[in-house]
């Protein structure tokens, strides 16, 4: 600990130096100025402790390359309304953080005003009600603590250092999923403050139409300084994970058996399995499988191949363990990062092709410093869409129904190390994408949904992610709440509702046959 606040110290030293001094002249300044009035003790400009460590603690290390000309710490949603106010007067580009662990440059600014959600963390569990108010500066492993005193969880993250902010804003998949839909779903209250200022509660009685849009709210409509989600009874659970050798023999059985799963005994044994294949030199060899095995029956699941495993960790233990085990220790790790992501109706031959796709891919880039790579398999099941419904649906529900049939998200997850390899992995990750999605076009089982909290920063989510009738009603919401489309402007990250889209684009990409 000592020694990282002496090199936070030896950084703010540094940048110091290569901060010009303030005159006032453009907006970002100012704004920083006038909240470093009103807020003395929330407002950290470069060269200070606190701003580096802010910027240090960004999971992505291209967010951490961005240098906002403050860094704000609200501590309500009182003052996150002052901040608001402040930017809009002066036309201040800005960031809001929640956890700080976008895929993409998102959440941070450079040279605007960068708000840091931390410190807005309360968790509030009311047992009675089976409701929970939590800040948007929450972290799940602090979340699920929490709620283990009362034998409760929600349906939350699955990454015990993730925040809640952007989980929710962007649908959020759960080990829940399967008996009650997406996270965002269970969020029956949003206290939002609006490009305005004002600060709203928006719920199926007040605002509704802003409640259904921020379902899939991502920087659009307004900052959340609180949710209110649904708690549910929790006992014991069983998971882990269990890793392979990748063969040309086995994997391809695994990927069958592992898609009969999610067709069938994953729902009744309400057991969310991800599939991960990607390159990690483990245990002697060059390439492995693991599965994430995490189910509400705490009964033992028997391993989806005969070939023993590498690695063994599942076990029968609380839900709050059983997040800390699926942690990989390289998440918390700082490197530079690009994701992308796209669905397709369940095929093993196909998934076994993507991966192959991407191992041509990579091996050409081995010469590119501290790669790493995977291709992740998740169900988003009949199951998952139906337990959706039960809570007043959201708004990506039509497009994932589509398909009529059991669906897989497959995401690109490639980190490195230095950021003169940037554009090369960059341009290999869209090229590798645009090949997957042609492939599954081309077999007729491509679904146009995008999961927005995997997505590249380039992918029109919004787009292809929502049918004609909701993406409509999502502008009418826009401009409702936010006609002059302040945060479009202003808000800089995440994933903004398209100005034009073809009509093309809402043509069902889902084909009956393979």
């Amino acid at each position: 600990m000592f020694s990282l606040l002496i090199h936070l110290i030896g950084l703010a030293l540094l940048k110091a130096d290569q901060v010009p001094l303030n005159n006032g002249a453009d907006a970002a300044h100012l704004c920083c100025n006038t909240l470093s009035e009103k807020l003395p003790s929330k407002v950290h400009f470069p060269g200070s402790v606190e701003y580096e460590r802010q910027q240090y603690s960004h999971f992505l290390l291209q967010q951490a390359d961005m240098q906002p000309s403050c860094r704000v710490s609200p501590t309500s949603s009182s003052e996150v309304s002052l901040i608001m106010k402040t930017v809009t007067e002066h036309s201040c580009p800005f960031a809001v953080r929640s956890g700080g662990h976008s895929t993409w440059p998102g959440s941070n600014v450079q040279g605007g005003v960068a708000l840091d959600l931390g410190l807005l963390n309360s968790i509030d569990v009311d047992e009675e009600k089976g409701v929970a108010q939590l800040g948007p500066g929450c972290k799940w492993k602090n979340v699920y603590a929490a709620m283990e005193q009362y034998n409760v969880t929600t349906v939350g993250g699955r990454m015990p250092d993730v925040g809640i902010g952007g989980f929710f804003l962007g649908g959020g998949i759960s080990l829940l999923s399967f008996r009650h839909g997406f996270g965002s779903d269970n969020v029956i209250n949003y206290e939002v403050v609006l490009a305005d200022g004002t600060a709203v509660s928006a719920n199926a009685a007040s605002h509704p139409d802003l409640f259904w849009a921020l379902k899939l709210g991502s920087t659009n409509f307004g900052i959340v300084t609180r949710f209110d989600v649904l708690t549910y009874p929790v006992k014991e659970v069983w998971g882990g994970i269990r890793t392979y050798p990748v063969t040309s023999e086995q994997t391809p059985k695994l990927i069958e058996n592992w898609v009969s799963f999610a067709r069938g005994a994953a729902t009744t044994r309400e057991e969310l399995q991800a599939l991960i294949i990607g390159r990690w030199r483990k245990g002697g060899v060059d390439e492995i499988a693991t599965i994430w095995h995490a189910s509400l029956d705490s009964v033992p699941g028997p391993p989806l191949t005969d070939t023993p495993p590498i690695d063994d960790s599942t076990r029968t233990t609380t839900f709050l363990n059983l997040i800390d085990d699926l942690q990989s220790s390289d998440f918390a790790d700082k490197k530079r990062n690009k994701w992308d992501a796209f669905t397709i109706k369940m095929d093993a031959p196909t998934i076994w092709d993507v991966f192959n796709g991407a191992k041509r891919t990579f091996d050409k880039l081995e010469h590119v410093s501290g790669m790493q790579w995977d291709v992740a398999f998740q169900p988003i099941t009949q199951g998952f869409l139906t337990a959706s419904e039960k809570t007043g649906g959201n708004p990506f529900r039509k497009v994932l129904m589509e398909s009529g049939d059991d669906l897989a998200l497959i995401s690109f997850l490639v980190s490195w190390k230095d950021a003169a390899d940037d554009e090369t992995m960059y341009k290999a990750i869209a090229e590798l994408g645009a090949w997957s999605e042609e492939l599954a076009t081309q077999r007729g089982i491509l679904n146009n949904f995008i999961y927005l909290n995997y997505a590249s920063g380039e992918k029109p989510v919004y787009a292809r992610s929502l049918s004609k009738e909701d993406m409509t009603r999502m502008k009418s919401v826009k401009r409702t709440y936010d006609a002059d489309d302040v945060l479009g402007r202003l808000w800089k990250g995440g994933f903004k509702l398209p100005k034009d889209v073809p009509e093309t684009i809402f043509e069902s990409s889902a084909s009956t046959e393979l």
